[in-house]
């Protein structure tokens, strides 16, 4: 049994690797005209492209997985049971459509298509979460059996500190923006309600603020579901790692048992989030 991701994950390809998940990757644009981006960009390749979304004339975007992708990485592990994980199809209905496509007309690929529901941060916990548990050896029954309890237990936060990015992506409009520069306000946004749809959730003046909201919204979500065991990935772009190590503290001195995974993040979520973010994405296990 194998699991392909797709580059939206925001793990490292060596953890990738050790874990044995195939990425696909989602091509990525510059004013129009295709850009090299990859999983394996090193740090400096990941900060000049940091550089280009941060200079307002340009336009970085991505598209959905292309079929020829997908169809080769599967092609590699034909004869092998292959769970092809992505993250939320309500936030990219095309990868959904063509890897439907590809499990209907492919009869002779054994693939399952798993939703994760999930955006960056989550998605990412879902991903290592269902790498571990065919790693340890769990049947396809059991694997799908704990993702969907997983995916069930899966919360997604995360802070925006470049508000103008937005903006020029249409995701809020230019008073807020302006406004929210000039107060300093920074973005507390959240997918939990509403897996796949990102929504703010509040503001703050620091990280300090954020991660405290954080860390009690976390504790509450753990005690209302009995939990005392949660797994996390914590991605961050620019210079936020040391806001992103405090948040990673906090949830620690909560006190439950945390395995955390800090990231910098992979190429395919700076084109939406900005060149300025952090985020958690969690699972709180009641097992």
């Amino acid at each position: 049994m194998v699991l392909i991701a797709d580059s939206a994950v925001q793990l490292s390809p060596e953890t990738l690797d050790e874990l044995g998940v195939g990425v696909v990757e989602y091509p990525m644009f510059l004013n129009g005209e295709p850009y090299p981006a990859s999983i394996r960009m090193s740090r400096a390749e990941k900060d000049e492209l940091r550089r280009l979304l941060k200079d307002k004339d340009n336009k970085v975007t991505t598209s959905g997985l292309r079929e020829e992708d997908l169809v080769a990485l599967y092609e590699r592990h034909k004869g092998e049971r292959i769970l092809s994980l992505h993250q939320s199809s309500r936030a990219s209905s095309a990868t959904a459509a063509v890897v439907r496509k590809i499990v209907s007309e492919r009869k002779d690929l054994d693939v399952t298509f798993l939703d994760s529901w999930h955006l960056t941060g989550a998605y990412s916990a879902l991903v290592l979460d269902t790498a571990l548990a065919i790693r340890a050896g769990l049947s396809y029954e059991e694997v799908i059996a704990r993702f969907e309890s997983a995916r069930a237990a899966t919360r997604h936060l995360g802070v925006v500190y470049d508000l103008f990015y937005l903006h020029r992506t249409g995701r809020i409009g230019l008073a807020k923006a302006v406004f929210g520069s000039a107060m300093k306000i920074i973005a507390i946004l959240s997918s939990s309600e509403e897996p796949g749809v990102l929504k703010s959730i509040g503001k703050v003046k620091n990280h300090v603020q954020a991660n405290q909201r954080f860390a009690s919204i976390v504790k509450e979500d753990m005690e209302a579901r009995g939990a005392r065991r949660l797994s996390a990935v914590i991605s961050v772009i620019g210079p936020h790692e040391e806001e992103a190590e405090h948040l990673k503290r906090a949830v620690e001195g909560l006190g439950y048992e945390a395995a955390i995974t800090l990231s910098y993040t992979n190429h395919s979520n700076m084109a939406h989030a900005g060149p300025d973010f952090y985020d958690i994405g969690y699972i709180a296990h009641i097992d």
